[in-house]
């Protein structure tokens, strides 16, 4: 009888130190995720999206325009989830309603208009390769199917590339940087650890692949821009999510289908460094 009582006395000690020490480990992950909100988001977008395309890469897997697999899409919602995740962390159910707030807010007036100014572009483009653009190829996604209704490619895009990559770049760390830096520091930021973040797709997306040396510099000045105009809008519509995923997704339609090609890459992309350049301009002159 006493042996039995010793047992279940050790069982139960076991089993106290163990949830003990399970919840002394959960506060020190809270601890450290609290005190460095920022870094702990970055690590785990590039972990939740590397994960997804490092295999591929080590597998010799590609995507390309209008094939649904292989495909890197899923790894484009890394940042989503890791913005998520650290916010429910830090400040729980508060939090991720203020986050789902900053999402939905569309009342942002003529900030609307650089949408329309990148659709504009790619129309104009459009016009001018319209013996190479076909009606198909707009809407033709790298590593989504070409057989998708056109409207469904297009949520499909909104949804994990527009918002999939904005809740966490613009959303959790323009959002936290923006606190302490101007816009043209939080930009630079940012684009360091966003640029980076793609650096896998250069051995999965073909598109990536195609791009060369020239192509690849090209590749930078054009995203470091994405970064300046981005950061500015996030912050000067009152953090609005929405426009930003919007502006993300009108912006991709214009350089990452296969229509994107010739003058509709080359219009947009070169309006997109034109806004930079002045917001560069306008930012400086503020300081003064």
């Amino acid at each position: 009888m006493l042996n039995i009582v010793a047992i279940m006395v050790m069982v139960y000690y076991i089993n106290y130190m163990s949830i003990k020490a399970l919840q002394n480990c959960h506060k020190k992950i809270q601890r450290v995720v609290v005190n460095h909100p920022l870094i702990i988001y970055v690590a785990l977008a590039y972990l939740i999206s590397w994960s997804w395309w490092v295999p591929m890469a080590v597998g010799g897997q590609s995507a390309d325009h209008g094939i649904g697999w292989p495909t890197h899409i899923p790894g484009l919602l890394g940042p989503t989830i890791a913005a998520v995740l650290v916010t429910l962390i830090v400040s729980g159910k508060k939090g991720i309603n203020k986050l789902w707030q900053r999402i939905c807010k569309w009342n942002v007036g003529w900030y609307w208009l650089s949408v329309a100014a990148v659709i504009v572009a790619g129309i104009v483009g459009i016009l001018l390769a319209s013996n190479t653009v076909t009606i198909a190829s707009i809407s033709t996604y790298p590593g989504i199917d070409a057989g998708l209704n056109g409207f469904i490619t297009l949520l499909i895009v909104f949804i994990i590339n527009g918002f999939g990559e904005e809740i966490g770049w613009r959303g959790f760390l323009v959002d936290g940087l923006l606190k302490k830096h101007s816009v043209l520091k939080v930009s630079l930021i940012v684009v360091a650890f966003w640029a980076t973040w793609h650096l896998p797709l250069f051995f999965v997306l073909e598109s990536f692949k195609a791009l060369g040396l020239g192509g690849t510099i090209g590749w930078l000045f054009g995203i470091t821009s994405g970064s300046i105009v981005l950061t500015w809008l996030y912050k000067h519509s009152g953090s609005s999510i929405l426009l930003v995923a919007v502006w993300h997704t009108a912006f991709n339609y214009t350089s990452a289908t296969a229509a994107a090609t010739g003058p509709v890459a080359a219009i947009s992309s070169t309006l997109v460094m034109i806004a930079a350049v002045w917001i560069v301009i306008a930012e400086l002159k503020a300081k003064k």
